[in-house]
């Protein structure tokens, strides 16, 4: 039965006017005028009113009493309030002798509980457990097997091994390392192949391999897709004959400035796995093609310009188009879309937003369907979204929390104590007096100071329109020796330049003191700068572009009041980018090689070799002992001091780093006896399985 079947007759009955309504001041009178202003005023909060009025003064008219209180829960309701489902209770609970209101409060308090139990209810997520810990990889269409790489090489693991349910089984390596790397694998839904990239002797290409082993085989043709790994993405066609992938033909447009590292240059071209001439598919700014298991469409992502943005400003929208060519439908407006997967029905597309899954519905025809559902993953994800399973699950790489702080520990080892608050922080120096720690914090545009002893954490800003971000790595920031200035690499975009500041220690105005160049045959940067002891000069890195993908790198030192920079180094000392340090009576600087900690003359002669080093990045630091006998450097998870004579380097011990840690950035204490250091712990890569996140008839 209809609401307005229950109130009574006809609406032509009620009152033209809520006044003269309310001038009848009987209950049936009061009840017309409350409808009134709900249904043809829209005056919600008035109608409230009016029918609360009728149950506080008329308490004995029960009939209109009953359909009052109804009303005041239809307008609750549509008022989006939460008391609408207590209003339908009193109805249900006061008023059970009148039938008709009744059931229409249990009919509305239903539909209501449902609406939001549904907008609460939450995705669950179990965790596939994996001994090998990959950090990439793809799902096969059924997704009982992860496809992914290691060292090089494809594996395949069964997701459920025998010890249980959320086990991985033993992997099996499909092929010998060649190169390989996880963002670009794919399945054919057929289960029967797998596309994958590899780089063998300096040439990008793309290979299949049957998925249970055999011979891989390149697939004829042009493969260059630049430098930016989403770009690599790859999809198979269900019967795995056909190639979706990205490219940029460098002699396609001669007129277009290329850059490896800009994406918006290349397109989406099919290509026959047996060789063939490769079929544009999209115009340029498009990456990360799917195809849909019904091999009808192929899902990409496009690159829009920011409407109102600066240049340089880009969304990344998901886009369908039909897989022998034809027009294409924008199905989801995002700014942000990363890595799309199909459902194996073919019927829903998921991908990445930010922090959240979307699922948007595709109609027959490749159009949107329906608005995107809405899910958040509760751990930050920067990985791929690795496949949709049969059972309807999807699969997500997701990361294990990280844990980051300042933290001293005396320099011969010991136990390590926290310093700073939980939160992001790089390249801690301490000041000269030793009183407090600087250090690069989470905020875009500042640093912080803390006591060394630990305490209430002190902004250091960057006051500047242009915007200037330290950088990690190789941010440098040094504090000068008499304490009133921070040397720091800064950042500053559209175009990018990367150069040396200073900055007062209070924070404040910065001044610039080297200028990089941004030509294609002169591009340069300036990272990990510091003072020298006597605080005239700053010693920094210059990398130098040489060619396309060749670059160099040298030690340079410039007045710390800006000037021309002079080269320390040459090309042969094979100047790798991490850590430069003068030693404390400014006659040696400490560098690195990709194997080596060295040491060599300021004034010239030949660099010695310290210490053997395993593996240097570009987080690999190094720092002086005051009294210049000792050096400190960094590896993987771990702090080494050696003497500059060379010798066994031995581990100071912390009782808090793992060999899982990252990021790892240190300093000697003025006094000699501490070493400061900040290191992410945790935020491994995890494969989780995520399911009930499709609204009920999805």
């Amino acid at each position: 039965m209809s609401v307005r079947a229950i109130v009574g007759t006809a609406f032509v009955v009620l009152l033209t006017s809520a006044s003269v309504a309310l001038g009848q001041q009987t209950p049936e009178g009061l009840l017309r005028a409350g409808i009134y202003a709900e249904e043809v005023q829209g005056d919600l909060e008035r109608a409230i009113e009016i029918f609360r009025n009728i149950l506080t003064d008329h308490p004995e008219s029960r009939a209109v009493g009953a359909k009052a209180q109804l009303h005041i829960g239809l307008c609750l309701e549509i008022l989006g309030l939460g008391e609408a489902q207590q209003a339908y209770r009193t109805v249900i609970d006061d008023y059970s002798d009148h039938r008709d209101e009744v059931a229409v409060a249990r009919e509305r308090l239903a539909t209501l509980d449902r609406a939001l139990a549904e907008l609460n209810r939450q995705p669950t997520f179990r965790k596939i457990e994996i001994a090998s810990r990959p950090e990439n990889g793809v799902l096969s269409p059924e997704g009982s097997k992860l496809a992914f790489t290691s060292g090089g090489s494809v594996w395949v693991v069964p997701l459920e091994g025998k010890v249980g349910p959320d086990i991985a089984g033993e992997p099996i390596r499909l092929t010998e390392p060649m190169g390989t790397h996880g963002i670009g694998l794919s399945w054919s839904a057929n289960g029967e192949w797998i596309a994958f990239n590899a780089r063998q002797e300096d040439e990008q290409g793309i290979y299949v391999i049957p998925a249970a082993g055999g011979e891989p085989r390149r697939i004829p043709g042009n493969h260059y897709r630049g430098a930016l790994i989403y770009s690599h993405r790859l999809s198979l066609s269900p019967d795995g004959k056909t190639l979706a992938f990205a490219l940029h033909d460098p002699d396609a447009d001669a007129e277009t400035e290329f850059s490896p590292y800009n994406q918006a240059f290349l397109s989406i071209y099919t290509t026959p796995v047996e060789g063939g001439q490769p079929t544009l598919l999209t115009p340029i700014w498009s990456i990360e093609p799917a195809f849909s298991p019904d091999g009808r469409f192929i899902a990409y992502v496009k690159f829009q310009p920011a409407e109102g943005g600066e240049a340089g400003d880009w969304h990344q929208e998901l886009w369908v188009i039909p897989a022998a060519g034809g027009t294409p439908v924008q199905v989801a407006e995002s700014i942000g879309a990363m890595m799309p997967v199909w459902s194996p029905d073919s019927r829903l597309i998921a991908f990445l937003e930010g922090q959240e899954i979307w699922v948007v519905p595709i109609s027959e025809d490749g159009a949107p369907a329906g608005d995107p559902t809405r899910s958040q993953l509760p751990r930050e994800s920067y990985g791929p979204l690795a496949g949709w399973t049969s059972h309807g699950e999807l699969a997500v790489f997701m990361n294990a929390p990280t844990h980051q702080a300042v933290y001293t520990v005396p320099a011969q080892g010991g136990n390590a104590v926290q310093v700073s608050p939980e939160g992001p922080a790089f390249h801690p120096r301490w000041t000269p007096d030793g009183k407090s720690i600087v250090y690069r914090s989470g905020n875009r545009f500042s640093f912080a100071a803390v006591p060394s002893d630990g305490g209430e954490v002190r902004d250091i800003p960057i006051v500047s329109d242009a915007e200037i971000t330290p950088g990690v790595p190789g941010g440098g920031v040094h504090v000068s020796p008499d304490g009133k200035k921070i040397v720091f690499m800064g950042g500053t975009y559209n175009p990018l330049r990367v150069n040396i500041f200073t900055v007062p220690i209070e924070g404040g105005a910065p001044t610039q003191v080297t200028e990089s160049v941004s030509v294609p045959e002169l591009d340069t940067q300036d990272r990990y700068p510091c003072w020298s002891p006597d605080g005239s000069e700053l010693a920094f890195i210059r990398y130098r572009a040489v060619a396309e993908g060749d670059f160099r790198m040298n030690v340079y030192t410039v007045p710390a009041g800006g000037g021309e920079p002079k080269a320390i180094t040459t090309d042969a000392d094979s100047v790798t980018w991490a850590e430069v340090a003068y030693s404390p009576d400014g006659q040696m600087l400490a560098y690195f090689t990709h194997t080596a900690l060295k040491i060599r003359p300021m004034e010239g002669g030949e660099a010695r070799v310290v210490a053997e080093i395993e593996e240097v990045n570009f987080h690999t630091e190094l720092a002086w002992a005051p009294d210049g006998e000792r050096i400190a450097y960094t590896g993987p998870g771990s702090i080494w001091t050696v003497s500059i004579d060379g010798g066994q380097p031995q581990e100071v011990r912390t009782g808090t780093l793992t060999e899982d840690a990252q990021n790892l950035h240190i300093d000697w204490s003025p006094d000699g006896t501490k070493i400061v250091f900040t290191a992410s712990m945790g935020g491994e890569s995890e494969l989780w399985m995520m399911s009930g996140f499709l609204p009920e008839g999805r």
